[in-house]
């Protein structure tokens, strides 16, 4: 018996756009991610309902572990293809080099110190917009304001981070 149906169509309208972008940011092709929505889904079909208390999570971590099975058969497959084969010691080191990774970790220093300038509000709508990868609209029901009362608050957030970022010693207004 698998789980209920009505309650993972109304989850699959929710968030099959969110779950294929996720898999997208974390290098997959277009179809390869539509390949792994759908079968994150699939599994929690075949779940008995007794067994998941909260779809959303469950989810997500079905789909954490698709993924990995994913990585792990891609790098099997490429030992098979090309056993033996090392790396040439002439070729460049495709990694980032230590100054790059410098860099960006002053970088991300900095956009923690800017993040920190931002009013609460302001902050919410910008972390869940850029780094939750919700959409206005959901932002707008999730934290039970207005649309454009979201878009207010990210134009503030990045107003701020954009003056923190060219002069750190701006804070906000």
């Amino acid at each position: 018996m698998g789980t209920d149906p009505t309650a993972i169509a109304a989850l699959y309208a929710d968030e099959r756009h969110r779950l294929h972008r996720r898999f997208q940011r974390r290098g997959l092709s277009g179809q390869a991610a539509s390949d792994l929505v759908q079968e994150s889904f699939l599994r929690l079909l075949r779940r008995p309902t007794g067994e998941i208390r909260d779809l959303r999570a469950y989810l997500y971590r079905v789909a954490d572990s698709i993924e990995a099975d994913l990585w792990r058969r891609d790098a099997r497959l490429r030992r098979l293809i090309a056993p033996g084969i090392q790396p040439d010691e002439d070729v460049a080191d495709p990694g980032p080099t230590v100054e790059a990774g410098l860099i960006t970790r002053e970088e991300l220093a900095a956009l923690g110190r800017a993040l920190d300038h931002l009013p609460p509000r302001a902050r919410e709508v910008l972390v869940l917009h850029k780094f939750g990868g919700l959409t206005y609209a959901e932002i707008a029901a999730r934290l039970g304001i207005s649309r454009n009362t979201v878009m207010v608050h990210m134009v503030k957030a990045l107003g701020v981070l954009r003056r923190q970022l060219v002069d750190p010693r701006q804070g906000c207004d």
